[in-house]
């Protein structure tokens, strides 16, 4: 397998695809054979676009005519289980868009399953693929002990209608509830979250504190009645804070800066100024290969290539799912413990 192209199939056509697509014609060592979706009218165009040479409409007929070394599950959350499931019935290795479940059960039984048949499936939790976070996520570990994480994910929608068979929270939040997680590199201990609705019969607003098991104290801001969509983190420790951005109006939406400190003791910009920090910028499309198709810097593409040498070497994905499942769990401790 090693020097050999591997094999892929896309189940899913639709919006998600039109990332992972251009994506993988990139890949040099992968050679997508064919496509499913049940608009079968998507599917052929993208299958023209992108030179598939099998097109299918039921992904059980597609699962019965084709062998492949992996396939990319991009359906739409509340359809995922059943295809996943199907998928690893059938012996093949999955990507799965995220979240792997409407629910922690679901993730947990894919889990099993993947297991069981001894097959690689990987989560699309895209955030930790950013260049632009490993990047940050590796300099700060040098720098120093994390004490706090602190993420933010707000929009500005009407999730009652667009969110109809699961919590918006569970399903879109979870991208920033998994990276708080990531940043910390533990399991929660306690947690702790305020939950409102604004304008909306289902809850669109949570703020969450949690506790880690090494110490690290996370936060969780997201709410959908916002000005527009922001996308932060922030990763503190002694002499270190970086600030990650991947999503604010005006700017290129994958960017950070990282302070060092100058060693002097700062609490007043009134008694002793602003001080002298060192501010290091990192431009995360640069950083990337200048490459501003969303798909090249916003961790798309390189959760495809993670896909695809995991399937020739047989290591483990960046984001496993037993690992999704320890995310999913963490988002049922947030809901669940509601002051």
């Amino acid at each position: 397998m090693l020097n050999d192209k591997v094999k892929v199939a896309v189940i899913g056509a639709g919006g998600i695809s039109t990332v992972h697509l251009p994506s993988l014609s990139e890949i040099e060592d992968c050679e997508i054979v064919a496509i499913c979706d049940l608009v079968e009218d998507r599917a052929i165009a993208a299958a023209k676009k992108y030179n598939i040479p099998q097109v299918f409409k039921w992904h059980q007929d597609m699962l019965s005519k084709i062998q492949v070394d992996g396939i990319f599950c991009l359906v739409q959350c509340d359809l995922m289980y059943r295809v996943v499931s199907d998928c690893l019935a059938a012996g093949n290795n999955v990507m799965i868009e995220k979240p792997a479940g409407i629910t922690t059960y679901q993730t947990e039984s894919l889990a099993r399953q993947a297991e069981k048949a001894g097959k690689i499936a990987a989560v699309a939790m895209n955030r930790r693929q950013v260049p632009l976070v490993q990047y940050v996520k590796n300099i700060m570990a040098q720098l120093t002990e994390i004490t706090q994480v602190d993420g933010c994910f707000v929009k500005f929608s009407d999730v009652a209608s667009g969110w109809h068979y699961a919590s918006a929270f569970v399903c879109d939040i979870v991208h920033a509830t998994d990276m708080v997680r990531y940043f910390a590199g533990s399991e929660p201990a306690g947690v702790a979250s305020v939950i409102g609705r604004h304008n909306s019969p289902v809850d669109n607003a949570w703020s969450s504190v949690i506790r880690f098991e090494n110490g690290i104290t996370g936060t969780l801001r997201s709410n959908y009645q916002t000005a527009a969509r922001i996308h932060t983190f922030e990763i503190h420790g002694p002499g270190a804070s970086a600030y990650i951005n991947l999503g604010f109006p005006g700017t290129k939406g994958c960017d950070a800066k990282i302070i060092h400190s100058s060693g002097i003791s700062m609490y007043s910009q009134a008694s002793v100024g602003v001080g002298s920090q060192k501010v290091e910028y990192i431009d995360g499309i640069e950083l990337a290969g200048g490459n501003d198709a969303l798909y090249a810097h916003y961790g798309y593409k390189s959760e495809d290539v993670d896909f695809i040498e995991c399937i020739k070497t047989g290591r483990k994905p960046i984001s496993p799912i037993d690992d999704a499942v320890k995310t999913m769990r963490l988002v049922d401790m947030m809901i669940a413990n509601k002051i």
